[in-house]
């Protein structure tokens, strides 16, 4: 039986500049492909960049633990 491990991934950095906007993760969930005001814009972009299955996730002001 295979067991996955999850490691914690630090986006505080990378979501600085999308405050207050919804961003689509690439599928390494460690590069913002693209960012807008609405979930279904960000999923658009992302997906006219090529990124099938794009992880959207909302950049808080305030960052502090997020579980995805």
């Amino acid at each position: 039986m295979s067991t996955a491990t999850l490691e914690a991934v630090d986006l505080s950095k990378v979501l600085a500049k999308y405050v207050n906007c919804w961003v689509a993760l690439s599928a390494d969930e460690r590069h913002v492909v693209a960012s807008a005001k609405h979930p279904h814009q960000a999923l658009k972009k992302a997906q006219a960049k090529g990124e099938r299955d794009p992880i959207l996730m909302w950049a808080p002001k305030e960052h502090s633990a997020y579980i995805v």
